[in-house]
């Protein structure tokens, strides 16, 4: 069982690396800003990662015969395949990020209203999701908007319902189905939460130690130039002082000794400040 388990795994590990390779592997090379390619890397799996879901979310409503789900499920899943090759084609990651937050925003709204207003936490998740996403990846204003839908979508509920207008409800849509999938439903909208927003600053993270490490070994190689300069001088001026000495040459000799402390002084001012290189 163990065995098969792990066998499993590392077929979606593959399966998501590849993925991962073949849509935004050329878009991160040529991607020198960090923070860019963590926004990169955070719209690629929330696009990969909730299209997974959504079929599985897509399998639970056919169970059900939800017809509205069952269309605007794979609307969704369309969009989000679209954006990915967006991705792929190297569209700038603001502007995919809010079509993708756009379109996990207005759908489940769409899909929330017409079945029965549903304001369970599985609509709530994605949600803050799209707008947190947005947040990130587009910019305060686009938040704000997406958070005024999402708000006026709100308004209007209280308004149907404590009015009881009369709203079309999609067939499948059951109360009692309803309650016995939202458990499973949630978890797994937490584990997508969880692997986009945590991926995304572990990404963040590790970008920065790897631009980190980068400049160091630059700073390095530097230092390594600029004393193996100094070292160079020095060797040459002594061979001068050298043959000064062996002429009698004493205020040559005197100039190659000054010429010697300037250089090795210059090259101890270069390690005690490394910052103004």
């Amino acid at each position: 069982m163990a065995k098969r388990f792990r066998q499993g795994w590392s077929f979606i590990k593959n399966i998501y690396f590849n993925a991962e390779k073949a849509v935004i592997g050329n878009v991160i090379l040529h991607t020198p800003n960090t923070y860019e390619q963590a926004k990169i890397k955070l719209i690629f799996d929330y696009a990969f990662f909730y299209t997974a879901l959504l079929l599985f979310i897509l399998f639970i409503n056919m169970l059900s015969m939800n017809r509205v789900n069952m269309i605007l499920i794979p609307i969704m899943i369309g969009i989000l395949i679209g954006c990915l090759l967006l991705l792929r084609k190297g569209m700038a990651a603001k502007k995919v990020g809010l079509i993708t937050s756009m379109t996990t925003l207005i759908i489940p709204i769409i899909s929330s209203f017409l079945n029965n207003q549903d304001l369970s936490p599985k609509y709530t998740l994605i949600w803050i999701m799209s707008i947190l996403l947005c947040y990130i990846t587009v910019n305060l204003l686009a938040t704000l908007v997406w958070s005024l839908i999402l708000c006026a979508y709100l308004v209007t509920i209280a308004y149907v319902k404590l009015n009881n207008i009369a709203v079309y409800v999609s067939p499948g849509y059951s109360l009692a189905f309803q309650y016995l999938a939202n458990p499973l439903i949630v978890g797994m909208y937490l584990l997508f939460l969880i692997r986009a927003l945590g991926q995304y600053y572990r990404n963040i993270i590790s970008l920065e130690q790897k631009r980190t490490a980068e400049k160091q070994q630059q700073h390095l190689s530097l230092i390594n130039q600029h004393l193996t300069k100094q070292f160079l001088l020095v060797k040459g001026f002594s061979r001068s002082g050298k043959s000064a000495f062996l002429k009698g040459e004493t205020e040559f000799l005197e100039a190659c000794f000054t010429e010697i402390e300037k250089q090795c002084g210059t090259a101890i001012d270069f390690l005690n400040e490394p910052g103004e290189m």
